[in-house]
């Protein structure tokens, strides 16, 4: 509507100035040296509006001519560029779909050519190392490495494949080897705390829980209770017994007061042929009201050679008790003593009031030492229809 508009506003002022063209046409002179041109001003607007078409008619054919001669001269390029893009969205699909022959393949051909072959080279070297094959994994992410800005990426997933690969040693040395700003970064710091767990270095993990814990890297849960398991285990690795008295001593009062650290200071003393204190440890510690079924279980392994019998200590200090872990305990301790009669009587309670799998296969057993056959199979047929 608008371009009808503007053709119409045209019309009428060519038919309003048209006539005045005519009756007074006037004259345009151009003088360049000795030449002279004489035209008419209408014939001068049309020489101008020819002249101007022929121009532009004439950058149309150039640019066509150079697009024509950069089109043909790229198209290789091009060419290689869509290969490319096919084969990165081939490994990609292999990829989701764990094919990691095909995806290393088709990867390893895409970084030819692509537009981010450095993450084609990272994609192919996880499809090697999942294909078990470090040193093709190893060869990508030296490729990967040389291109642009992918330093500090190719350093994390080399750390991660090492870990991965059991390559301790080397995966320490790269640990140690990087800068101290990306060994602040939450994916290092997981890192680091996978490495030095599986190398069983709880000191360098306990220097390691400040950052986990300002980072977060870990849940709420689960950073409460590293403090407990790396004082668990190098109470379990204490070498001799002043070792051991010096890490406990060590201490902190929250983590004394820790049920499995007890248990591993407990366990550590027997080790080390003080059963008696360590059986205090855990009999001192015990609930006045409610003991601990954790504490309970821990018993019955330090019950051996006890001067009073661990059963009567419970027994006073919990006459009215219907605890189902101190029913499992008094049936643990008998069965220490050899007291399989007394045994059968707390393993038949514990099982009346909560049966479990576990409950069913102590009492099979203790009926077996009894001499029950009938009774051992009727525990082993609830246990098979339980499991």
């Amino acid at each position: 509507m608008i371009r009808i508009l503007f053709y119409a506003v045209l019309v009428l002022a060519g038919l309003l100035a048209g006539p005045t063209l005519v009756a007074n046409k006037g004259y345009v002179l151009v003088a360049i040296g000795e030449y002279t041109v004489e035209t008419s001003v209408v014939g001068a607007v049309i020489v101008l509006l020819v002249a101007f078409g022929v121009l532009q008619l004439l950058e149309y054919l150039v640019v066509k001519l150079v697009n024509l001669t950069g089109f043909t001269l790229g198209s290789p390029q091009r060419w290689r560029r869509n290969r490319s893009r096919k084969h990165t969205l081939q490994g990609a699909l292999a990829l989701a779909q764990e094919d990691w022959t095909a995806a290393e393949q088709a990867m390893a051909k895409g970084a030819q050519a692509g537009e981010y072959p450095v993450i084609n080279y990272l994609a192919a070297a996880r499809a090697a190392h999942h294909r078990g094959d470090p040193e093709a994994s190893e060869s990508y992410l030296a490729a990967a490495e040389k291109q642009p800005g992918a330093t500090k990426a190719v350093q994390i997933t080399r750390l991660r494949y090492q870990i991965d690969d059991g390559e301790l040693a080397q995966a320490r040395q790269g640990l140690e080897a990087l800068e101290p700003k990306l060994r602040q970064q939450p994916q290092v710091l997981k890192l680091a705390l996978e490495l030095y767990r599986r190398q069983a270095d709880w000191d360098a993990l306990a220097r390691l829980v400040p950052a986990l814990t300002k980072h977060k890297v870990l849940p709420e849960e689960a950073l409460a209770a590293l403090p407990e398991e790396i004082e668990v285990a190098c109470l379990n690795q204490a070498p001799d017994r002043d070792a051991l008295e010096q890490r406990w001593q060590g201490l902190s009062r929250r983590l004394k007061r820790s049920e499995v650290v007890i248990i591993a200071y407990a366990q550590g003393l027997a080790r080390f042929g003080d059963m008696a204190l360590g059986r205090k440890q855990v009999l001192d510690r015990l609930d006045k009201v409610a003991p601990q079924p954790v504490l309970l279980a821990t018993l019955p392994a330090l019950a051996d050679g006890a001067a009073e019998s661990v059963s009567h200590i419970l027994e006073r200090k919990y006459p009215e008790s219907d605890l189902l872990e101190l029913k499992d305990c008094y049936a643990a301790l008998a069965e220490v003593d050899r007291a399989w009669r007394k045994a059968k009587e707390w393993r038949l309670k514990a099982v009346e009031q909560a049966p479990t799998v576990s409950r069913y296969r102590a009492l099979a057993h203790v009926q077996e030492q009894l001499g029950e056959r009938e009774g051992a199979l009727n525990s082993y047929r609830k246990l098979l229809s339980m499991s």
